[in-house]
């Protein structure tokens, strides 16, 4: 990782500055690396999670975000503390950025789909259906089935998703999480 960000108030750079450059330095996979950013930044700035959620909707800072926003609630930031998900949500709809959609389907566990995310989630979670990546389809069976759960009207439709599903998918991730559902 680049070394300039962690400098970012000697430097003169403003907070959100120096936390999209801390998150454009990240290579995408040292785990290390982009939990060092929680660490440094995560205090610094009362609105670190707004920003957060703002830089998920962007492409070549929504990885980074979103793992952040996902790290940060298994940190112990409350689900109350987030701003409201509903443009990240639908950015990720619309991402082809697999990691992306990944930790906000990751996320939802944590949210209440019953009022206003309804709409923004269902939509992740109908898109990512289709990932070609196992992870991504395996998170999204579980998102489906947490919507049927709150939305009576969508049970019938999550149902024979998830029944197909039992049928057809082979990965071992995917067959995991489909145990865990409740229809």
């Amino acid at each position: 990782m680049d070394e300039d960000w962690r400098n970012w108030e000697e430097d003169g750079l403003d907070f959100e500055d120096a936390l999209a450059e801390a998150i454009e330095a990240w290579d995408g996979k040292s785990k290390a690396a982009i939990a060092e950013v929680h660490d440094i930044l995560s205090d610094a700035d009362e609105d670190y999670l707004e920003i957060l959620v703002g830089y998920a909707a962007e492409d070549d800072l929504s990885d980074g975000a979103t793992w952040l926003l996902k790290h940060a609630l298994e940190k112990g930031a409350a689900v109350s503390d987030l701003p409201d998900l509903s443009s990240a949500l639908e950015a990720a709809t619309r991402s082809t950025r697999w990691p992306t959609q990944l930790h906000l389907l990751q996320i939802l566990p944590r949210l209440d789909l019953t009022g206003d995310l309804r709409k923004p989630a269902q939509g992740l979670v109908f898109t990512a259906l289709a990932s070609p990546r196992a992870m991504v389809r395996a998170w999204a069976y579980a998102g489906a089935d947490q919507l049927a759960v709150a939305h009576a009207d969508l049970r019938m439709r999550v149902m024979k998703i998830l029944d197909r599903a039992r049928e057809e998918e082979t990965a071992a991730s995917i067959q995991a999480r489909l145990r865990q559902c409740k229809f």
